[in-house]
């Protein structure tokens, strides 16, 4: 059976953030479609933090990472996105 180390998920986490900033406009447009259009810039701005976050996460378990991660896309995330988000990484 494989293992995930927190390294791993520190790793998944800028690969997502990336993918988020390179289609930051696609999600705002399709926010717009049936929301405040503010959905592409709002998780930008979370995963943004969270890689502000990085060198405090290594070496930390994978449990003190997704907590992190999920407090702070609570703290910067605007709407139902962030607290929608964050349980997604404490669960």
């Amino acid at each position: 059976m494989a293992v995930i180390t927190s390294e791993q998920v520190i790793r998944w986490l800028e690969r997502f953030a990336g993918l988020v900033a390179e289609n930051k406009d696609y999600l705002t447009q399709l926010d717009a479609a049936i929301g405040d259009a503010d959905h592409g810039a709002n998780m930008d701005r979370g995963f943004k933090a969270v890689l502000a976050k990085k060198s405090e996460l290594e070496g930390k378990d994978i449990t003190t990472v997704l907590k992190t991660v999920a407090m702070t896309l609570l703290s910067t995330v605007g709407g139902a996105s962030g607290p929608l988000y964050g349980t997604f990484f404490l669960q």
